[in-house]
């Protein structure tokens, strides 16, 4: 995936699930994780990809829109993650 549509389509569902888990996208802790959540997601879903492709091909559209579904979700769950752990930090 291209980094504007990295940023554009996984900054856009990251910031609604971090708001959908009580958490300000906008605020100062979140902001740091942003990028690592992105770049991390974006990671895990090549990593992934390349174990599936290893079981067989597919066609380049398949294939992107395979990676998309993946990036997706891995984001919601590294924003779920960071969600609970800024939840506990605040009760501490």
């Amino acid at each position: 995936m291209r980094l504007w549509s990295k940023w554009k389509k996984g900054g856009a569902l990251l910031a609604d699930v971090l708001k959908r888990n009580g958490i300000d996208p906008t605020a100062a802790a979140a902001q740091e994780v942003f990028s690592q959540i992105l770049n991390e997601a974006e990671a895990a879903a090549d990593t992934r990809l390349k174990n599936e492709q290893a079981d067989g091909n597919l066609s380049p559209d398949e294939r992107n829109t395979r990676w998309e579904a993946l990036f997706f979700e891995e984001i919601r769950a590294r924003a779920k993650g960071y969600a609970q752990s800024a939840r506990n930090q605040r009760k501490d």
